[in-house]
């Protein structure tokens, strides 16, 4: 079995704090209870995430449609593109998208003792800066998918339930992490996913994209928030 201790020594990063009791409670585990290649037959979508739902493990409804969380083995055994200038600059990916871009640890920044979490983007040379640290990072996905939800995205996948199907989803995300996180972050969350839903033409939200901004500039904001550096050689 692979540990977080193996995946450190692998790329010689110290994991903060935070990330390695989410580790040790296995809410970093999107495979919970279940082991890769899945038997024949059996899919993540129809037999392990309906065994997640009442305790989800980190951002599971939260993260947005295209988030998902590394294994163990992909973190440990991840083949860095070979465009990537690894020597200047340290990348620890824990999590990817479907378009293939990747979230990490920069550990080439250090803010009070941790390191920001960034978005590498696979179809250009371009690294985002998106959060101080992994608890803004968590805060931040999750005030995130409460805005623009795409509502043939959102009937696909909860059918009559519908953005109330959803809201259920979020809010059980939340009080699975609620043990974890600031309180404050919490209350701003809990206040947010029980908010009345905007009915616009295309897609839900709870709150608009320009308050969700502020929300963000005012909680979240430190010297590098959204800038972007070139990581390719």
């Amino acid at each position: 079995m692979i540990t977080l201790e193996n995946i450190e020594t692998k790329h010689n990063y110290t994991f903060p704090t935070l990330y390695k009791k989410l580790w040790e409670d296995e809410m970093l585990n999107w495979m919970r209870g279940f082991e890769l290649p899945l038997d024949e037959g059996k899919t993540w979508a129809e037999d392990v995430y309906p065994t997640l739902k009442d305790n989800p493990p980190l951002l599971l409804n939260s993260g947005g449609s295209d988030f998902e969380l590394l294994t163990a083995d992909e973190m440990l055994n991840f083949e860095f593109p070979e465009l990537w200038d690894t020597e200047k600059h340290h990348f620890i990916p824990f999590a990817k998208t479907a378009e293939g871009n990747i979230y990490a640890f920069y550990k080439n920044i250090e803010i009070d003792g941790e390191n920001p979490i960034v978005l590498i983007w696979d179809d250009m040379d371009e690294t985002e800066i998106i959060a101080k640290n992994f608890e803004d990072f968590i805060f931040r996905k999750m005030l995130e998918a409460t805005d623009d939800i795409d509502k043939e995205d959102l009937d696909t996948d909860y059918g009559e339930a519908g953005i109330e199907g959803y809201r259920t989803d979020l809010l059980a995300d939340l009080k699975s992490i609620t043990p974890y996180i600031k309180k404050g972050y919490i209350t701003v969350l809990n206040d947010i996913y029980s908010t009345e839903v905007q009915d616009m033409l295309f897609s839900y939200g709870f709150k608009s994209e320009k308050r969700l901004n502020m929300i963000i500039k005012e909680m979240l904001d430190f010297k590098y928030l959204d800038d972007v550096i070139e990581h390719e050689v």
